[in-house]
């Protein structure tokens, strides 16, 4: 049995037990659920919950490791989807009265994969409509109840930090893994664009939208990232290259690039004063720290990916929208309106400025080998109407590059996150400085007071 009153275990922690024998798949599966019936009805983070289903499927995971000599890196981990990522027959409804009552006849990729690693889903987790902005869900913050857990991936951020789940999957089109993911003391890797696979997943903009997993540490975010990335067949956008297996290693080598343009003018005080703690802390561990700015061609950058959004959002609902679109809510239907309106050279044109951002971008990364920056303005806002801004998320999505958001501080109740940015195809050099951070401080372990 597990033997604490906390949630505060991470993935390596199960594993361990897991293959000692200390507990079992049905243990460990009905521990988590008995813990959703506790805390799920202020939390509000699911859509779905699978508990036949998932005890079920336990059950078959205990007779087989019976005999196993070796078990798959996930065996028996329980796990939540963002409810926009297919999963055959269970309903997959996207936040929208449009897809209601949808049951999808495939699985994504990323759940094929995970249920290919033995993981076990417990259930689908809360959206945003269509996984853009507008029309959030009731879910909330789990460090403070009155406070938004963020969003689109509002539901699977939420679930993972009030200790319901072991790990979640999300997505992000301009800051929704990097966001919720600070604002409920998370870590996360969001990868390269086309390391992790988007097929089965209801795109919110095809060439911005990434996958993700919410985990506790770096050392989980690594073991999750290894099974889920590598090329897809049904996914032309992933990379042809081989499967890149991350490692958890000790490199003191790197020059990590301190941003300091007005573009983060309005950081608040304690986040600014928790990231000069952690570049504090990266400099006794023996990084080498400098300054640098954004490419000038940001502004512009920003507002070609607002458009691409809306062009790629209004060609994906045209032909539903078009039947009926009283069945979408208010703001996703100004944004597809004005999506449509968006001509074929303007929406190209857009798509250079993304790409001359992209090429300025690695130019800073010729200086050095990982940008630092607060992961949002402020902690967690108040009220669940509004899920915060992505403003300091948003380039790095547009720019499809890989960030790494980890906890470094907590302003009140709430969390504060930190993010670090690499070229393209670096994630190893995130996590070998997210590695080595969380080897020095202890953020990461910090849980809500309803886990206690």
């Amino acid at each position: 049995m597990i033997n604490t009153s906390t949630t505060s275990l991470t993935i390596a922690e199960a594993r361990q037990l897991l293959r000692q024998k200390s507990i079992s798949p049905t243990e460990l599966v009905s521990f988590y659920l008995d813990h959703i019936e506790k805390v799920e009805p202020k939390v509000k983070a699911w859509v779905t919950i699978l508990k036949e289903r998932a005890l079920e499927k336990a059950k078959v995971l205990e007779n087989r490791m019976k005999d196993a000599t070796e078990l798959p890196s996930l065996f028996a981990i329980p796990f939540g989807a963002k409810d926009i990522i297919y999963t055959k027959g269970i309903p997959t409804e996207g936040g929208s009265q449009v897809l209601k009552g949808f049951i999808p006849e495939y699985d994504a990729t990323v759940i094929k994969m995970l249920n290919r690693s033995g993981a076990i889903l417990l259930g689908k987790t809360t959206t945003t409509e269509f996984a853009n902005w507008g029309s959030p869900p009731e879910t909330r913050n789990p460090w403070n109840l009155s406070h938004t857990p963020g969003g689109s991936s509002s539901g699977s951020a939420a679930a993972l930090a009030s200790g319901m789940v072991l790990m979640t999957l999300g997505t992000q089109t301009a800051g929704s893994l990097s966001r919720p993911a600070a604002y409920n003391g998370l870590t996360i890797l969001k990868a390269t664009y086309g390391r992790i696979s988007k097929h089965g997943i209801i795109p919110a903009s095809w060439s911005l939208d990434h996958v993700g997993a919410f985990t506790k540490t770096v050392e989980d975010t690594v073991i999750v990232y290894n099974e889920l990335s590598g090329p897809d067949e049904a996914d032309s956008s992933t990379w042809t290259l081989p499967k890149q297996k991350l490692r958890l290693q000790v490199e003191k080598e790197y020059k990590i690039g301190i941003v300091v343009d007005g573009y983060f003018e309005n950081t608040s005080t304690e986040i600014s004063m928790a990231c000069e703690e952690a570049v504090k802390q990266l400099k006794k561990i023996g990084y080498s720290i400098t300054y640098v700015q954004l490419p000038y061609s940001l502004k512009a950058a920003n507002a070609a990916q607002h458009m691409v959004m809306k062009a790629e959002t209004a060609n994906y609902h045209a032909d539903q929208y078009t039947v009926d679109s009283s069945r979408y809510g208010g703001y996703l239907q100004q944004f597809i309106r004005e999506g449509l309106d968006i001509k074929a050279n303007d929406y190209l044109k857009a798509q250079k400025i993304r790409s001359v951002f992209r090429d300025e971008l690695s130019d800073v990364f010729k200086h050095v080998d990982l940008l630092l920056t607060p992961a949002t303005p402020t902690v967690a806002p108040e009220g669940i109407l509004a899920t915060g801004s992505p403003a300091y998320n948003l380039p790095f999505t547009n720019a499809g590059v890989p960030t790494l958001t980890l906890p470094i501080g907590m302003s009140g109740e709430l969390p504060i996150g930190m993010q670090l940015i690499a070229a393209p195809l670096q994630e190893q050099k995130l996590v070998d400085v997210g590695y080595l951070l969380q080897q020095q401080t202890d953020w990461h372990l910090k849980t809500p007071s309803m886990n206690r």
